[in-house]
């Protein structure tokens, strides 16, 4: 009972005692002059409830401190201590450091804490809701609440919600939540969890109060952001407060530009669509006019205009003396061009051996040079040129700085885990939905992963190699861990941390509070683990996590873990050892619950290179196809199989295959001999050129001598040296032309497009001469072997019994002549038509021209199975940020030197007090803007923390009593201010260099001094010392740089833009410093400036090489004006078509690209070259015949030696790995021999029999044009002769010499004539004929000359030749259609056939 009874007394002490604690709160007198605190209690965390008068401060240090920090209640009683007040600014100063920037805010921020603290009326808007005892006496405040009206919360986040620091929102690190608002931070400021800021719970009711005694604060106590102080404070920059910019420094995004347009058209689609169609209106009148002319004044003679001799067009117009210097001119250098071959080959051929060991010789020499030979496939110097702006900016910043650390990075994806929903604690328990890339069992998986990562080593030069030994050490010496940036620092790469699990707070509570805080040393989830990462630096939510949008990283995708490693100028060995075994492991590894893509450093040259070098198989089974299809096309089958033995071309083919590596072997040794690195691009693409080029001139060589074969082994040199003759100029004039061409693409200032225009400028002239040396021995050796009877490849065996012989005419040629080209020429609207479809796709594919897409993305060149492929990928879809931008000063002159002056820092700061123009704002102003800018973040300035590393308030910069520095983490010391209060917040010009190296050293903490430098800003200064010996002392800044980051960058097209509006914020920046350079610099940019003009350069390339073509053509053909320019026209068709196809089928305009245009280039002059001189030295009379006869002669050459042969080696390139291959290789090689194959048997054909300048050579020729010095066809009498008669209504009859050979006979003759006749009459009475007209009668022979053919022409007309001593006279009766009355047509030529050698037949 008794004992009942006590616990009874007990129970109601107890109750008695507790609620006389909260009496004692609610007793609280709450007028103006009364405190409800004072001073601490005895835990020295909580205050004494106190609800007397204000006290005076007797404290000096106490005094000091209230003047700094609450100079509202300085020199007047307050409710609070000395202690208290010294306590106040210690724990303010971190604070003090994000905020102070901005004056207004940071007076605001101090006031509301300042009044709560020690306002003389606290209790007129403080209450006291709970109490506890202490065993001092007094009762202490448990927690406290503070009433404030609206007006007051919003105008204090106002003056600070636009303040930054370290890049990001001041008060969203305060509010650790960048989505802060005036409520999370009142609730922020009021919190005291473990961890967080508050000493004691502070409820902020905003609002009208509950109680009458209460009055709630009001907002006229604080200062609007644009206002200065009460204490005489600047107002905030433009940049901290938007409200305080002037119009003329408020920053708007121009509008977008406006595109070239036209009627709402593009400009220039709309210009090549009336240039077109002025173009087919011309065409369309000059036809009419035409036939105008035909129907009413010429009576009929449709062709007339097409048709003419060369002298009566010389004669014509106002170009008739210079016509005759023209032909005088070019008959001299055709005659001395041809002579010189003729001469030549004649040489070579009757010394086959010496003109080969001679080649042996040279080729010999130059490709010594391989012993020096190196391959690079350094992206630097593969994509930079040495003497470009962004390379000698790199190299800069490399030198005078430290080069860009090197990345080694992994993502992490989840594997088919389910998003959870927890209750947050911050949030009052709300539910929020975290993605399953947050769940404890893939954190579990990275962390493992991470921790084996950072346990792999290598060896390297004999030494094993640790993270440890590589890594980068942002704190080193004071902390030596490895910066590895991932979620994980979070809980300190521990598992045990990542477990954790206090009440109802797990790891859940810790990462939602450290993402929006992750520079607070403390814990704010009550979980008992700081937010900054073993290696002492913050693990920036941006930057660990990825797939997320706005500031809600629970719905974050991936988890990105960054390894940066030192990078060094020279010597990275240690680092590339590292990162192999660092790829090795990560390509090995394999889980179920995660996915991973990677990269390092190193990864992705080591992906170019391994896969460009497996492409090389590829090139090499493309070159195989290509030799086997070049040496089964070239010799002609029969149906022996010992004549195809004896007729095969295989040696001849391979030997063409050789001189064509030959040529680019020797290439490569002269320039590798002068110290030229050689690229893959080189390697893989010059073969391709050297061998379109060669075997198209060994099939028109070949092929010529297989159509005029010499009868003897004795006669092989003499008909070689005569064929060589014809052919040596058109090889000239390909292989001139595409060696200037090439040549000029030297010009270019990309290093890829220059190295292959160097190189293949040099293999396609000594291919050239190879040709003119090598292969004419092989040739010669193979004819007489041939001629011997011996076979192909086994020329020790010899059949004498198969007659050799020439064969019938190859496949090609065949379809050709009997099928395409009369096709072809059928009717002249079918030939109009032609060249008006190719104008139009010409005109089409300049119009598409500025649609394509500049930029090779990085995925491009890679593999189509390689990792990178997902790495790039996660990358791109997964940044929150993009790469880091340096804008670097560099001194003209003695700015840096007068910098101590605060006139050249206004010039450049950004704080306070600096000028609203000065560069860094307008860099600042820039971020706000980064839709447009691409600067996603204000700069780091090391100038503005260095000044409020300086300021004495907040104690960064201390001295021992021996002047020495005194780091802030030592506060056991006696260290004193480096600056005085009376120094201002500007250090002394006198000083202003004494402490820069001290700030620059010295390591950040959060708890003392979270501005020091050395983190960010340790190589960010490089400084000029005295001239004394051993000088520590720096007396100038020769050069300096500030960082910010560049928005997430994803394709060619972004990166390229940033690089852009970094030049123009860069130019803008200079010229508010001075005389200074400000220059920016990123690790891409390096890439991305060949972009910024490869427009203009592929213009002025492509001229350049045109304008050569035009140039060499004009003079190689004899100063042939027209030709020049029809091969040119062509040439710029077949490029211009290219841009259409890149644009359809999505090839972007790079190095690569243009690389393969400069080529098009000559690949094209190859395919048009031939043709064009084919033209020139026909004999046949009129644009329609000679156009006619040059596709049936050099077309099959053309077909078989260019298009074919590349087709069978292009195909294989689409089964390269590479998609490099792929894309700009298989299918712009593909494009360019499609586009080259049918502009020069369709387009340029039909082209000439309209334009084909005739003025030169019908009329001229030279001797290897008209000899013949054995006879094609077995079946044929040597002393055959032949006229071809060509039909017409009206005087007068062209006609024409050709050889009477039945198979070459049709080479003359147009096929759109209604009637054709040949009729051959020679001394002995021999016939031949061909009948081209499917209409007519073939003629018969008849050994009569007065004979009339028994058929009739046309409309009735008979045709017959009557011989007359020595000549033959050929003349044509013909019946005029409608009036049918005979009309005796007189005769046009009168050819004399007393000399029985043959008239030859030009190619």
């Amino acid at each position: 009972m008794f004992d009942k009874l006590y616990l009874l007394v007990l129970s109601l002490g107890i109750l008695a005692k507790v609620r006389g604690q909260y009496e004692v709160a609610d007793s609280l007198v709450h007028e103006k002059g009364r405190c409800v605190t004072y001073g601490f209690s005895e835990n020295n965390i909580h205050y004494n409830v106190y609800n007397g008068e204000p006290k005076e401060i007797t404290d000096s240090n106490a005094i000091s401190l209230m003047k700094d920090f609450c100079p509202m209640f300085q020199n007047q009683p307050v409710c609070c201590d000395s202690t208290q007040i010294k306590e106040f600014a210690e724990k303010i100063k971190l604070a003090a450091n994000l905020l102070a920037n901005c004056a207004a805010c940071w007076a605001n921020f101090r006031t509301i804490l300042c009044q709560q603290m020690c306002s003389p009326d606290q209790s007129t808007f403080m209450e006291i809701p709970e109490t506890f005892p202490t065993t001092a006496g007094p009762l202490a405040a448990r927690s406290y609440r503070t009433s404030l009206t609206k007006e007051y919360a919003v105008k204090l986040f106002d003056s600070c919600r636009e303040v930054t620091s370290f890049g990001l929102s001041a008060i969203g690190m305060i509010c650790a939540d960048m989505d802060c608002t005036y409520v999370r931070l009142l609730k922020t400021l009021g919190d005291n969890s473990t961890g967080a800021r508050a000493p004691y719970f502070t409820d902020y009711y905003v609002g009208n109060s509950r109680s009458v005694e209460i009055t709630p604060l009001k907002a006229d106590v604080l200062t609007h952001c644009w206002e200065p102080t009460p204490e005489g404070e600047e107002a905030c920059t433009c940049d901290d407060c938007s409200e305080a910019c002037k119009n003329e420094m408020m920053v708007t995004a121009p509008p977008p530009t406006e595109p070239f347009q036209i009627l709402g058209l593009d400009g220039i689609t709309a210009i090549m669509g009336a240039l077109y169609l002025l173009l087919a209106f011309l065409i369309g009148l000059h036809c009419l006019v035409r036939w105008a002319y035909n129907r009413y004044v010429r009576r009929g003679d449709s062709d007339s205009m097409d048709s003419g001799s060369s002298i009566g067009d010389i004669k014509r117009g106002l170009v008739k003396k210079i016509g005759h210097k023209m032909v005088s001119k070019g008959l001299t250098i055709d005659t001395i061009i041809a002579n010189g071959f003729h001469i030549w080959s004649s040489i070579c051929c009757r010394h086959p051996g010496k003109c080969m060991i001679g080649s042996i010789l040279g080729v010999a020499v130059f490709t010594s040079g391989l012993s020096y030979f190196k391959i690079t496939t350094d992206p630097v110097k593969l994509w930079s040129s040495s003497t470009s702006t962004a390379r000698q900016q790199k190299d800069f910043f490399d030198h005078h700085f430290t080069p860009f650390y090197r990345t080694t990075q992994v993502v992490i994806k989840p594997n088919g885990q389910e998003p959870e929903e927890y209750k947050v604690a911050a949030k009052r328990h709300e539910n929020v939905k975290f993605g399953s890339v947050l769940s404890k069992e893939v954190l579990t998986e990275a962390m493992t992963l991470q921790n084996i990562l950072v346990n792999i080593t290598a060896k390297s030069n004999g030494q094993t190699v640790s993270l440890e030994d590589v890594c980068y050490k942002p704190l080193a010496p004071d902390n030596n861990n490895c910066a590895i940036v991932s979620p994980l620092q979070w809980f300190q790469n521990s598992q045990d941390n990542l477990n954790i699990e206090r009440g109802s707070k797990t790891y859940l509570d810790h990462m939602y509070y450290c993402a929006r805080n992750y520079l607070s040393p403390m814990d704010g989830a009550n979980t008992g683990i700081p937010c900054i990462g073993l290696f002492g630096g913050p693990a920036i939510t941006n930057l660990v996590y990825g797939g997320y949008n706005g500031e809600n990283f629970e719905s974050a995708e991936s988890i990105l873990i960054t390894i940066p490693l030192n990078n060094h100028l020279t010597n990275n060995t240690a680092a590339l050892a590292w990162e192999k075994e660092f790829l090795n492991y990560m390509k090995k590894y394999s889980n179920d619950k995660i996915k991973v893509s990677f990269s390092a450093e190193r990864a992705i040259e080591d992906e170019i290179s391994e896969s460009s070098f497996q492409d090389l198989y590829t090139v090499f089974i493309s070159y195989v196809l290509m030799f086997i299809y070049v040496s089964l096309t070239l010799g002609k089958l029969q149906f022996s199989c010992s004549s195809n033995i004896i007729q095969a071309k295989s040696v001849v083919g391979l030997a063409g295959v050789i001189i064509v590596l030959c040529s680019v072997a020797c290439s490569l040794g002269i320039f590798s001999f002068f110290g030229w690195e050689a690229t893959l691009i080189v390697i893989e693409v010059v073969p391709f050129l050297v061998l379109a080029v060669g075997v198209d001139n060994i099939y028109i060589l070949v092929q010529a001598l297989q159509k005029d074969p010499p009868k003897s082994v004795s006669n092989v040199p003499q008909q070689i040296s005569i064929v060589f003759g014809r052919i040596g100029p058109s090889m000239l004039l390909s292989g001139c032309c595409e060696t200037v061409a090439f040549s000029l693409g030297a010009l270019s200032t990309m290093p890829a497009v220059k190295n292959f225009s160097l190189y293949a400028a040099l293999a396609v002239f000594i291919n050239f001469l190879l040709q003119c040396t090598a292969f004419l021995s092989v040739i010669t050796w193979d004819l007489k072997r041939q001629l011997s009877g011996r076979y192909d490849c086994f020329c020790c065996l010899r059949n004498e019994e198969v007659e050799n012989k020439s064969s019938k005419k190859g496949v090609v040629a065949v379809a050709i002549e009997k099928y395409w080209a009369p096709a072809l020429f059928s009717s002249k609207c079918l030939r109009g038509a032609v060249v008006a479809f190719f104008i139009f796709i010409s005109c089409a594919s300049i119009g598409m021209m500025n649609r394509i897409d500049i930029g090779l993305d990085q995925t491009v060149a890679l593999p189509h199975d390689s990792y990178l492929g997902d790495y790039y990928r996660d990358i791109f879809s997964q940044l929150r940020v993009g790469p880091p931008v340096y804008f670097v000063f560099h001194n003209k002159g003695d700015t840096w030197q007068r910098f101590p002056k605060r006139v050249a820092q206004d010039e450049i700061c950004m704080g306070r007090s600096c000028n609203a123009t000065s560069a860094l704002n307008y860099l600042k102003r820039q971020s706000t803007i980064s839709n447009y800018s691409t600067i996603a973040t204000p700069p780091n300035s090391w100038l503005d923390d260095y000044f409020s590393w300086l300021d004495p308030t907040f104690e960064c910069c201390r001295i021992y009593f021996n002047g020495t520095f005194c780091p802030s983490t030592d506060r056991t010391s006696t260290c004193y201010p480096c600056l005085k209060k009376s120094d201002g917040e500007r250090p002394p010009s006198n000083l202003f260099f004494q402490h820069l190296p001290s700030f620059l050293n010295d390591n950040p903490n959060a708890e003392y001094c979270a501005k020091g430098g050395h983190a960010l800003y340790a190589d960010a200064v490089e400084f000029a010392y005295g001239r004394q010996k051993d000088s520590d002392q720096p007396v100038a800044i020769q050069s300096a740089y500030f960082q910010a980051y560049h928005t997430p960058l994803h394709k060619s097209a972004d990166f390229i833009t940033a690089y852009k509006r970094a030049l123009d914020i860069a130019d803008e920046m200079s010229s508010q410093v001075g005389n200074m350079t400000v220059y920016p610099y990123s690790v891409f940019y390096l890439f991305y400036e060949q972009y910024l003009t490869i427009q203009d350069e592929t213009i002025v390339n492509l001229l350049l090489c045109i304008m050569s073509v035009f140039i060499m053509s004009f003079i190689l053909l004899g100063f042939n004006l027209g030709p020049a320019l029809i091969i040119t026209i062509t040439v710029a068709m077949i490029t211009a078509d290219m841009f259409g196809l890149m644009y359809l089928w999505g090839i972007t305009l790079n190095a690569v690209s243009l690389v393969n245009l400069v080529m098009s280039v000559g690949i094209s002059v190859e395919f048009s070259s031939h043709i064009v001189k084919s033209f020139t030295k026909s004999k046949a009379i009129g644009r329609m015949d000679k156009s006619y006869d040059a596709l049936v002669r050099t077309g099959p050459s053309v077909l078989s030696g260019i298009t074919l042969t590349k087709f069978v080696g292009i195909i294989v390139l689409a089964f390269a790995k590479s998609q490099i291959f792929e894309i700009f290789y298989f299918r712009m090689y593909l494009g360019i021999v499609i586009l080259g194959a049918l502009h020069s048997l369709v387009f340029l054909p039909t082209l000439l029999s309209f334009i084909g300048f005739t003025n030169n050579f019908e009329a001229h020729s030279t001797k290897y044009d008209a000899v013949q010095t054995s006879t094609p066809d077995n079946d044929r009498s040597p002393t055959d002769s032949g006229v071809n008669l060509k039909e017409a209504v009206s005087p007068p009859i062209n006609v024409a010499r050709f050889a009477c050979d039945p198979a070459e006979s049709p080479s003359f003759m147009s096929p759109n004539l209604q009637s054709y006749k040949l009729v051959t009459q020679t001394d002995n009475s021999t016939h031949c004929d061909s009948n081209i007209d499917a209409n007519a009668t073939r003629v018969s022979p008849n050994n009569s000359a007065t004979r009339s053919p028994s058929t009739s022409l046309r409309s009735g007309g008979s045709l017959k030749s009557t011989k007359s001593g020595a000549s033959v006279v050929v003349s044509m009766n013909d019946n005029t259609g409608t009036r049918n009355r005979p009309q005796n047509i007189k005769v046009y030529d009168q050819i004399d056939y007393s000399n029985t050698a043959k008239y030859g037949v030009p190619v």
